[in-house]
């Protein structure tokens, strides 16, 4: 099984991007040598466990367990602007505590990926454009963009 932990600064899109997920899905596994600790959002996809934490939740020292569990980290970012103070934080944290994990930036809210950006270019980066606007506070991600993103995790 693999873990994939979807994390970013509060207002990125993380809460976008798992809603976007393609459906069906199936139960969340909780993995082994981890606490018990309540997840904003998680799900089981083909072979891919996911699960939610924000920023200055994932910093917390309780969290360091979940943090480590996963086995690919989705960073979500604001990608119409550039990387914000929380944002440079959160992936400092995470390559400072988490130096062999796969870390995969989604730039969230474009379809391109700027020059602010392009100071990760060691990692791999995907956008994901706006698709579908349910409500005033509520949207969906693009559908191709998403499917992009999980064809390459399964890889």
């Amino acid at each position: 099984m693999k873990y994939i932990m979807v994390t970013g600064p509060m207002g990125a899109g993380k809460s976008t991007f798992m809603r976007s997920l393609p459906k069906p899905q199936e139960n969340f596994v909780v993995p082994s040598n981890v606490p018990d600790m309540m997840l904003d959002y998680s799900c089981k996809l083909k072979k891919m466990m996911f699960y939610e934490i924000d920023a200055p939740t994932a910093t917390g020292i309780a969290w360091i367990d979940w943090i480590k569990a996963a086995n690919t980290q989705l960073i979500v970012g604001n990608g119409i602007e550039g990387p914000d103070e929380y944002f440079i934080e959160l992936w400092n944290y995470l390559v400072q505590n988490t130096p062999e994990t796969q870390r995969v930036i989604i730039l969230n809210r474009t379809d391109k990926i700027t020059d602010e950006w392009k100071t990760y270019a060691n990692e791999k980066i995907m956008c994901i454009g706006i698709g579908n606007t349910i409500d005033e506070e509520t949207a969906i991600a693009a559908e191709n963009d998403i499917s992009a993103i999980i064809d390459y995790l399964e890889e």
